[in-house]
């Protein structure tokens, strides 16, 4: 570990959400005195140096970005106001389809603190922190960026990592600190894997397969209005999020022990449409228009991390975002918590004067308990069960309005206060004590259980035991221990 007061080098791999805004805040931290020496390493393209044309045609998916993420970008002065601002829409409403014939329309009023929440696509998030980065640190010699490089791995002994630009010779970046915010397939992680017999690590799929769409704002439905539909096509469930310029992200989804309607997985965009036309009723969509990008798709997949501490004292690293906590997007908190993450790990820099000796395990102390309970929260609020689902939705309406009615008597639903910018252990905790994770929990992982099973031939549909079958299976032992039982007593 480096003495106090020399010069640190950090080693970010990956220029995600995460990692643009911890090398803001790091060389943010050189205002006074040089304190940072910071090195970004990313296999992709510097988004800031796009034009619009260019990052339209790289743009990723929608997300929201809400309080957490807000409140994080905020504690670097003008970087909210002139480079975040006006980048999405924001939220006006939000609607909860239960069934086709019952929709629910909230105002956003009611549930998130004015100007705290919008829709927006993650590279231009990317995009604008990369753009303060460019504008404000480009040629200055405690930043450089290495774009079109992929981190390969990390000798922590020698605490370096190697890495190989697009057809160049293979480079070493030296550090003193390395943040891994280098996504679900993290090469950092991987050195926590080689150097910490202790360290638990998971990587598993959210057991759900789907696409997306984006198609012009349909009359009647307002602009900014969030939804999510179930059953917005048979057995298929849907994201709706408000885009800029007028347009809808549609994103549906379905479970993988669910079988795919053949229309769905044609090649012809006008089977696609006509099966859009004559099942979608979330809204008057644009099917010919959904059709066609349909089939230009493949099928999207999504999983989850969960890791048991982020940071390793023996190579000197950190795990930041999606490196720590992959999730699937149902809460939509993914790209927030990373934000903050950045946000909390600068706050410690603060608290502790830069001492990472202290900081590195702080940051697992706070960060651990809200990325589990981001992933936890993600996929255990909503079932691999229609049934239990259904009722989860009805509890949480149940919830508002009791709390609306009553707000002295009954607290508001613990995932509208995520929204307001409360703690996800707290909702964690609250959702475990209202029974919730537990329940959904032994419904999905039952669900996943009997489909791995099934699917792999452990187990197998065998028809219906006759009668003398089930008698010498479940009956002869029953008699077995009866009889024991009376030969024991005589």
């Amino acid at each position: 570990m480096c003495k106090p007061n020399e010069i640190k080098h950090v080693c970010i791999v990956g220029a995600g959400p995460a990692g643009l805004l911890a090398a803001v805040l790091l060389l943010r931290r050189n205002e006074q005195l040089t304190k940072y020496r910071v090195t970004l390493v990313d296999p992709g393209t510097d988004y800031g140096k796009l034009g619009e044309d260019g990052l339209h045609r790289n743009r990723s998916w929608m997300i929201g970005l809400s309080a957490h993420g807000l409140s994080a970008i905020r504690t670097v002065p003008s970087l909210y106001e002139d480079y975040i601002h006006g980048l999405g829409v924001d939220i006006s409403c939000a609607t909860i389809g239960i069934s086709k014939s019952l929709k629910l329309t909230y105002d956003a009023k009611d549930f998130l603190p004015e100007d705290s929440s919008f829709t927006v696509d993650r590279n231009y998030i990317c995009a604008a922190l990369s753009r303060y980065l460019n504008e404000n640190f480009e040629g200055d010699d405690a930043f450089t960026s290495h774009y079109h490089t992929r981190a390969l791995y990390v000798d922590g002994e020698r605490k370096c990592v190697v890495a190989r630009p697009t057809n160049e010779e293979d480079i070493r970046i030296d550090y003193d600190i390395l943040l891994g915010c280098d996504g679900i397939r993290s090469i950092v992680r991987n050195a926590f894997i080689n150097n910490h017999r202790d360290f638990e690590f998971e990587l598993k799929g959210t057991f759900s397969y789907g696409k997306s769409v984006h198609v012009p704002l349909p009359d009647g439905i307002e602009d900014g209005n969030f939804m999510f539909i179930n059953n917005a096509l048979p057995g298929w469930a849907s994201f709706i999020l408000p885009e800029t310029g007028k347009m809808l992200n549609v994103a549906l989804g379905t479970s993988l022990d669910k079988e795919c309607p053949a229309e769905l997985k044609s090649d012809d965009p006008k089977v696609v449409s006509e099966y859009f036309k004559k099942h979608f009723h979330a809204f008057d969509i644009d099917a010919d228009e959904a059709g066609k990008q349909w089939v230009t798709q493949g099928w999207n997949t999504i999983s989850q991390v969960h890791c048991n501490f982020y940071h390793s004292k023996k190579i000197n690293a950190l795990l930041l975002g999606d490196a720590a906590h992959a999730t699937s997007p149902q809460i939509g908190q993914g790209m927030n918590t990373a934000l903050a993450d950045a946000a909390v790990l600068n706050a410690l820099l603060d608290e502790s004067k830069d001492n990472w000796e202290a900081v590195l395990p702080k940051f697992s102390e706070q960060r651990v308990k809200e990325g589990n309970a981001l992933t936890d929260l993600s996929f255990y609020t909503f079932s691999l069960s229609p049934a239990m689902q259904v009722k989860l939705m009805f509890g949480q309406m149940l919830r508002r309005k009791l709390h609306f009615l009553l707000p002295s008597v009954f607290d508001n639903d613990p995932m509208d206060e995520v929204a307001r910018g409360g703690k996800l252990s707290e909702a964690y905790h609250r959702m475990s004590e209202l029974g919730i994770i537990q329940k959904v929990r032994l419904a999905n992982d039952s669900v996943i259980r009997d489909h791995f099973e099934r699917n792999v031939g452990m187990v197998r549909d065998s028809g219906k035991r006759s009668f003398t079958k089930k008698v010498v299976l479940y009956g002869l032992p029953i008699v077995c221990a009866v009889a024991f039982g009376m030969n024991k007593r005589a």
